[in-house]
Formats: C-alpha cells, structure tokens, sequence
C-alpha cells in the first residue's frame, strides 16, 4: 500500500464524510471562534457551551480537506462531556503524534489515530490541527 492510500484510508474517508456535529447550531453559546490554515486555506467554525470547566454542547462548521474534516470529525463525536483540560490533552497528543512521531491520542480522542498515517505530510499538520486551535482560542476567551 502506498503512502497516499495509508492516509485516505476507509476509516479516515468515513470520517471526513459525515462530520460529527457539522452544522449544529449551540443555542445561546458561551463562546464562538475559527481558526483559519493559511498553509490550505481550511476553515473550521465552533460553538461552545459550557458548565464550568465541562463541554456540554457544540457546534462547528467545517470547510477543510479530507484530513482537517476527519480531524473535525473525530473532535465532534468525542468532545461533549470532555472537560477542557481533557481536550488540551487530547490536542497536545495529536501535536506530539503529528510532530513528534508520538501514540495517537486515547480514551474519547482515539478515532483521531486514523490520521497516523498523514504524519509524514507536515504541509497538512496545520489542517488536522485547526479544530483544536479554535478550541484552544475559544477556551482562552473564556479564561481557560
């Protein structure tokens, strides 16, 4: 199998095919941001809600590659009922498993191991991260 057919793999294109949460609309959200890859041009808009430090609704809009809209998507099934620290967690693990040659993030995050194989593909890095960037802005607005 080549390189290119590990990354666009069955798991990753069912992902990227049906965005968990993908237009979800969080009512009176506490806090809403993007995060923008200027490498690509990917978009990724989020809702969030909160209670206290828990996630307990989410939106996102997603216009990304097949690797930022897996990314997304893994993000979405897995992030109601995280706490923020257990989503800064999982994105520090997805940066070390991208950058550092690093496991795949576990518990809740792991369907984000179906992008391992684009670890190779540093141009993309910045897509697969953008939806915890935004969620990384979005907690930072609220004083996390």
């Amino acid at each position: 199998m080549g390189a290119l057919d590990a990354v666009y793999q069955d798991r990753l294109l069912a992902l990227a095919g049906a965005i968990v949460r993908e237009g979800h609309v969080v009512d009176a959200p506490d806090t809403e941001t993007s995060a923008v890859s200027r490498a690509c041009g990917s978009r990724v808009d989020i809702q969030l809600k909160l209670d206290g430090d828990r996630i307990v609704d989410y939106g996102q809009t997603v216009e990304a590659c097949a690797l930022g809209s897996a990314a997304a998507s893994a993000v979405g099934a897995a992030i109601v009922g995280c706490t923020v620290a257990e989503v800064r967690q999982a994105g520090a693990e997805m940066r070390a498993m991208l950058k550092q040659g690093g496991p795949p993030p576990g518990g809740a995050f792991a369907a984000l191991a179906a992008l391992e194989p684009a670890r190779s593909f540093a141009n993309r890095h910045a897509s697969m991260l953008l939806t915890f960037t935004a969620l990384e802005k979005a907690f930072k607005t609220r004083g996390f």
